[in-house]
């Protein structure tokens, strides 16, 4: 007796869903693990953009694709870095047009079928110029480090779906609901929410921008109070839950200095929140902003040494700060962004 369809696309869902988690946990931590063996600083740059690979794409990114993500990862690093070099005399100037920048990339990103590569320019823009202004004589090593690690992540994502190739098959695209503000709300909204950010970063000189910037853009873009209310507290537990996570792993490593610890304790979390990215949802966006925070306070406490544990805790309080106040600001803009949209038309009155 042959067994039940129904049964079968079970099952087979069930793979698929595997592959996926095991796929986002695998390439995440070769990744991570391969730019600290190589010492590749910022080493959380290549997993973060990994996983944004491998929780966006719903199959393996053809050869075409990954040219094309390269080249806008260049394209985008280089903009950023020369206009901020050119500008930095005249900071009025340059925040405009950084501030137009991002409002068209947030705008083109929502229209657009493939959000990556106005995902690549966000971060860019959001971190290069800041970097520019802060630490000029590091801000150099910057574009170079953003092409390096987009092709890394590439890389390992290619690797990982040679290796697990199942993928859900597609799904019908979800209906929108009828109070959703129109794209050039939500750009204005996430274009004041980014900014802001930065020039605060700018006035007060602090130096390590360029973690905490790209996790607040990262959480922005994974942001949509249209699913619930209760996402955008998830967001904020996730980014603060992911720091701790991270924090706690490298206490682990700190007390068993061995890469093969730091590999098995990465894949085992990583593999845990695959699950929740491969069966999508709202719990996927917290994952994946959890996965940044994870990866991006954990690379910063290896390279900044033993430290002290007041150290990690004020760079995870920094951090969760501006993700409580990217998530907060979204929060209170959208009524307003909802309440400037048309009405829809009343129903004819019966005769």
């Amino acid at each position: 007796m042959s067994p039940h369809p129904a049964a079968t696309s079970f099952d087979a869902q069930a793979q698929a869903r595997l592959h996926g988690a095991l796929r986002f946990a695998a390439g995440v931590t070769a990744a991570f693990v391969g730019c600290e063996v190589l010492q590749l600083d910022p080493t959380f740059l290549a997993p973060v953009l990994a996983a944004a690979l491998l929780a966006n794409l719903p199959m393996r990114p053809p050869l075409k694709l990954g040219v094309v993500l390269v080249l806008a990862m260049a394209a985008a690093a280089t903009f950023a870095f020369v206009s901020a070099s050119l500008l930095r005399t005249t900071p009025l100037v340059l925040f405009l047009l950084l501030s137009l920048c991002m409002l068209m990339a947030f705008h083109a990103m929502l229209g657009a079928r493939s959000r990556l590569p106005f995902i690549l320019l966000l971060i860019c823009l959001a971190t290069i110029p800041v970097v520019v202004l802060v630490a000029p004589a590091q801000a150099g090593l910057f574009p170079r480090a953003m092409v390096r690690g987009i092709a890394i992540a590439l890389v390992v994502t290619w690797a990982v779906y040679a290796i697990w190739p199942r993928v859900l098959p597609p799904s019908a695209p979800p209906v929108a609901p009828p109070l959703a503000a129109t794209p050039l709300a939500l750009a204005l909204m996430s274009t004041a929410v980014v900014v802001p950010l930065m020039l605060v970063f700018l006035l007060f000189g602090l130096t390590d921008i360029f973690p905490v910037m790209l996790g607040t853009v990262i959480l922005v873009i994974n942001f949509d109070l249209q699913r619930s209310r209760a996402q955008a507290v998830g967001l904020i537990l996730g980014n603060v839950g992911g720091g701790l996570l991270g924090l706690l792993i490298h206490g682990v490593v700190l007390a068993m200095p061995n890469l093969v610890v730091l590999t098995l304790l990465l894949f085992a979390v990583l593999l845990g929140l695959g699950q929740r990215v491969a069966a999508g949802g709202n719990a996927s966006a917290i994952a994946v902003v959890a996965c940044n925070a994870m990866l991006i306070i954990l690379g910063s406490a290896i390279a900044s040494g033993s430290g002290s544990l007041s150290l990690w805790m004020a760079r995870l309080f920094q951090f969760a700060l501006a993700g409580a106040f990217a998530v907060g600001m979204m929060s209170l803009m959208w009524p307003m962004a909802v309440a400037r949209q048309p009405s829809p038309p009343a129903p004819p009155l019966p005769r």
